[in-house]
């Protein structure tokens, strides 16, 4: 992410990576290898390349944030079961100043209530018999942790776009689901969080798969945007501007498509009735 965003920033300023060059009096390799995010670069560095593009101050403190991220150990690495591509991801979206989501499965993590991340954690070990109680343990903690990046007194933008299939599958119980959706319509009446759902009577084409934005900096949302795929047994991160462009504007069709904030709380009550019975 940073490396994009010193490539994106002189490339508006015009400059070649020989400009740079001459400037500052690093190698070619040396830049050529920093915006390819094969070598970390240092705070200094990062500062004097701010410099020579002509930065402004918002997009000075925001990378500067970044370099500070790579090179400090998150909180998240206090948990030692956790791989580490879903360390990257943790740190992406602490990073991020809104998170969009797309969700055909189950409840986002993000949102989860403990007792929904519960069963849903435990029931992996169906598939991965190897699961330890300690990984279900720090897989609940850290789910729950998640969400006060989004809950008063901090601002993070949450929007989410949910299948109605995903409140009508049963985890766990109907109690465990009546909850969990209780749980939704809190959220929803924060003001940044936006929650909608796709009802089953409304188009939606035939995009299976869920899917994450990550935007660094909500006033460009494309050109700051990580697009991460989640395809249950594997997933990706995408850099690339042009599937950033693709997905953008497949996350704006499924907005087009469902309920307002209104609709959607009203849909999320109908659900709990159903469950608490």
């Amino acid at each position: 992410m940073l490396a994009r965003e010193l490539r994106h920033l002189r490339e508006r300023a015009s400059l070649t990576g020989d400009d740079i060059k001459d400037r500052l009096g690093w190698s070619a390799s040396k830049i050529s290898r920093i915006e390819n995010a094969r070598i970390s670069v240092s705070k200094r560095d990062i500062e004097l390349l701010l410099d020579v593009y002509g930065a402004n101050n918002s997009q000075r403190k925001r990378l500067l944030m970044l370099a500070e991220q790579t090179q400090t150990l998150q909180a998240w690495r206090i948990y030692p079961t956790l791989p580490e591509e879903f360390l990257s991801y943790l740190e992406i979206e602490s990073a991020a100043a809104l998170v969009r989501q797309w969700e055909v499965g189950v409840i986002p993590g993000i949102v989860q209530t403990e007792a929904y991340a519960r069963h849903l954690t435990e029931s992996w070990r169906e598939m991965d018999p190897m699961l330890t109680a300690r990984e279900i343990e720090d897989r609940v903690a850290i789910r729950l942790k998640r969400q006060q990046r989004f809950l008063p007194p901090s601002s993070a933008r949450l929007w989410l776009v949910l299948d109605e299939a995903v409140l009508r599958r049963t985890v766990g119980s109907p109690a465990i689901m009546a909850e969990q959706l209780r749980r939704l319509v809190e959220l929803s009446r924060l003001p940044n969080v936006t929650l909608q759902v796709v009802p089953f009577d409304r188009p939606r084409g035939v995009f299976e798969e869920s899917f994450t934005l990550f935007n660094l900096d909500q006033s460009n949302p494309v050109e700051q945007c990580v697009v991460y795929i989640d395809r249950n047994v594997t997933s990706q991160f995408l850099l690339d501007e042009d599937q950033a462009i693709r997905f953008e504007n497949m996350f704006e069709r499924f907005v087009s498509y469902a309920l307002d904030a209104d609709g959607t709380r009203q849909s999320l009550l109908k659900a709990v009735e159903v469950f608490a019975r």
